[in-house]
């Protein structure tokens, strides 16, 4: 006769094992659900390293899921669902902060699909995050050549056109997109606050302003404009209520590039305000958050580092932002600040 024991091991083990294959059945006919819908939507066999980086995707795990989906798109270059793998290849990458990838996937979608708007929209929000934006004018300039007008394509051409610099040519191109749009501005509130981000430069700025104002002050206003009119205040010298929509901001995106540097630029500005310790923090994670790509960021980060007196430190960022510039499409727009830190700089120091 056994030990009770033994008895209850037994039957504990038993247990066990229907558990693993009820699981097993399930993971089967979670499978099995997965494939059908696979080929009912791309009407091909199921690539089964996407299938599983799916899985990975969803539930965060952007690593595994980035080696899938690489591992996928060199195994089926012709597969009808290439440009999706891509496209979630491209989000691992962005939330991995290896942009160099994320740009490149979206690139390929666009090679693969020039018809398709979603890897224009994602390469070109992509280059706006990285403070590239006459990369993004362009882009959307390509994807408007090919896919009908819409509000939220011309909002990312208009944004694009008016972070740029407001060039002539791309500016009279935004208001023949605008021209061609065919609703009401303010069902579109992110449209209506590019299209006031463009009067700015190009119309009566004070009923401009007044508008972007009104924007901003909105509960929970567009993202857009509460970044666009604290920089309107910056400019302006009202340092502590820009500061103030600066941080109604980061609620929204608490690893924006842009705001971040910002907000850092403001601990620049001469008074009571001033705080360069603070604007080498802030600008540092602004720097990180564009993974060392943002001549914008870089820029303001040289700032901070000469404002602090660690010239060493600001030489090196400034020229490594000037190096980045030289590569963009166009010019960096404050290229010549640029120019004129790095001489000041260089005055007496040895690298």
């Amino acid at each position: 006769m056994q030990p009770r024991w033994s008895m209850g091991h037994v039957a504990t083990k038993g247990a066990d094992s229907d558990l693993l294959a009820m699981l097993r059945l399930v993971t089967f006919h979670s499978r099995l659900s997965l494939y059908k819908q696979w080929i009912k939507r791309w009407r091909c066999w199921p690539v089964k390293d996407w299938v599983d980086a799916a899985q990975h995707y969803r539930a965060a795990r952007y690593d595994k899921a980035q080696h899938l989906y690489r591992r996928g798109l060199a195994a089926n270059p012709a597969s009808p669902a290439r440009v999706h793998a891509l496209l979630d290849l491209s989000h691992c990458a962005f939330r991995l902060k290896d942009y160099d990838e994320a740009e490149y996937a979206l690139r390929q979608a666009v090679a693969c699909s020039p018809g398709e708007r979603e890897p224009y929209v994602r390469l070109a929000r992509l280059q706006l995050w990285l403070g590239y934006a006459t990369e993004a004018a362009w882009t959307m300039r390509a994807c408007l050549g090919k896919v009908p007008v819409d509000p939220e394509l011309a909002t990312i051409f208009i944004t694009a056109v008016v972070e740029s610099g407001g060039v002539s040519y791309l500016v009279d191109e935004a208001r023949e997109v605008l021209s061609q749009l065919h609703c009401e501005f303010e069902a579109y509130p992110r449209l209506e606050v590019a299209r006031v981000r463009m009067a700015l430069l190009t119309e009566d700025f004070d009923t401009a302003r007044d508008d972007l104002a009104r924007l901003a002050a909105l509960d929970r206003g567009p993202f857009d404009a509460v970044v666009a009119y604290a920089q309107v205040l910056l400019d302006e010298g009202k340092t502590a209520y820009a500061r103030h929509h600066l941080h109604r901001a980061l609620v929204v995106s608490s690893e924006n590039p842009r705001v971040l540097r910002m907000l850092a630029s403001s601990y620049l500005k001469e008074g009571v305000f001033f705080e360069p310790e603070f604007a080498v923090q802030l600008a540092t994670v602004a720097c990180q958050f564009t993974s060392w790509k943002g001549v914008h960021e870089m820029h303001t980060l040289a700032e901070a580092y000469a404002s602090k007196g660690d010239k060493m430190s600001a030489l090196l960022v400034a020229t490594r932002a000037k190096e980045t510039g030289g590569r963009l499409l166009g010019s960096y727009r404050d290229s010549k600040h640029l120019d004129r830190l790095i001489q000041r700089l260089s005055q007496g120091t040895q690298v």
